[in-house]
């Protein structure tokens, strides 16, 4: 048995089969069935059933996959170990969409030039979702929005970054009070089931706004386009995408109190890759925050006005 070997296990199991995992990880189907046969005597187990059409695990199969994956995390980890003051090996990490429009990329620019021996893997998804993959072990650690419920047992958020609540409205746009313009506008909502709509939706609630809801997307770039061709209006976090820029759709951060998303980590304490989820966490800190533009602000109730 061989890492090597391992590792191509580990693939024939997550893409389902041969001819899949060659297109990822450059191996020929010809090599991969030697590899899965010679692993299999060495094992003195079988791990595929080969009656099947396609790739099928057998039971000793599938309790091989987390051993296999948890023996090549520590086989990843032997050159940081050796070396606390270069730390190495591989990070999964998960990221909600609106970080790529610069807090990740540049983290990770500063990350690869402080710490060139980590490879970072990267993958995208919702707060929530990215959340469970992070405590089921599938990522290392997740950059989301806060958790609007206790985290479960040994698992962590730390703030890293927030992006202001704004009114996005069609360009040009008169200032008033926005329970006016919410009231006089149909307005669209990013998805509730979302932390960022579900942030939004108690905004609404709690300064009792009342809302004409057109539609319900789960894209802020999406939303911020359907307000550039004058379909409503919405209330976003600030983020640095080139809607921001966009001459036609106003842009004007909410007054008294100011209200924002946080983005923050999200990670397993104890978790083996800490070091380079601290790493990580430092990288984002020393991100430089983009300045807010200074726009007149609307006021949150008519009494503000």
């Amino acid at each position: 048995m061989n890492i090597r070997s391992l590792k191509t296990f580990l693939a024939v199991a997550r893409y389902g089969s041969y001819a899949a995992a060659s297109q990822n990880i450059g191996l020929t189907q010809a090599a991969i069935s030697i590899q899965m046969k010679g692993l299999e005597e060495d094992m003195k187990v079988q791990l595929f059933d080969r009656s099947a059409r396609k790739v099928v695990l057998t039971r000793a199969g599938r309790l091989l996959v987390p051993r296999a994956a948890e023996l090549l995390r520590l086989y990843e980890n032997i050159a940081q170990n050796l070396d606390e003051q270069q730390l190495g090996g591989t990070l999964a990490v998960g990221a909600i969409p609106p970080t790529f429009s610069g807090l990740l990329p540049d983290a990770l620019l500063k990350l690869r030039d402080s710490h060139p021996g980590i490879t970072v893997h990267v993958s995208t998804g919702v707060s929530s979702e990215l959340t469970h993959k992070v405590e089921r072990g599938e990522l290392d650690v997740a950059i989301v929005g806060p958790p609007p419920h206790r985290l479960h047992g040994g698992m962590a958020w730390n703030k890293v970054s927030d992006e202001p609540l704004v009114l996005l409205a069609p360009a040009p746009f008169t200032k008033q009070p926005l329970p006016e313009v919410l009231s006089s506008h149909p307005f669209i909502s990013i998805t509730r089931t979302s932390w960022t709509g579900q942030l939004i939706h108690n905004l609404l609630r709690q300064y009792r706004l009342r809302v004409r809801e057109s539609m319900e997307l789960d894209s802020i770039e999406t939303i911020a386009g359907m307000v550039a061709r004058g379909f409503g209006v919405s209330i976003l976090p600030l983020t640095p995408a080139r809607w921001n820029l966009d001459e036609r759709v106003a842009v004007m951060p909410l007054a008294r109190p100011r209200v924002a998303r946080e983005i923050g980590v999200v990670y397993k304490m104890g978790n083996e890759r800490q070091p380079l989820i601290d790493a990580l966490k430092d990288s984002l800190l020393s991100v430089p925050k983009d300045p807010v533009v200074a726009r007149p602000a609307i006021t949150l109730s008519r009494k503000d006005a």
